[in-house]
């Protein structure tokens, strides 16, 4: 028989939120606009956004890197940065 998910938890609003991962408010807001796939799991009620602690604590510890080792994603060499084009003149 499947286990129930745990729906006992406190929900924590948008500030205490982005308190506790240390992110402005605004940051959260605009990743939930702009469907930032790399923003924390959140919960909707009603028109109300709520975020679990454990669902924080889960996606801050996917962000953790130890040293020596290649973040997801930064294949790019450091050393060479992309210029744009300045104005010529």
């Amino acid at each position: 028989m499947p286990v129930s998910p745990d729906h006992s938890e406190k929900l924590i609003s948008t500030a205490d939120a982005a308190a506790r991962i240390g992110l402005a408010e605004i940051t959260l807001r605009l990743w939930r606009w702009r469907d930032n796939p790399a923003q924390p799991p959140y919960v909707k009620c009603g028109s109300r956004v709520r975020y679990r602690a454990r669902d924080l604590d889960q996606w801050i510890t996917s962000r953790t890197h130890k040293p020596g080792t290649k973040p997801a994603g930064k294949d790019r060499d450091p050393g060479r940065h992309r210029r744009r084009p300045g104005p010529r003149g």
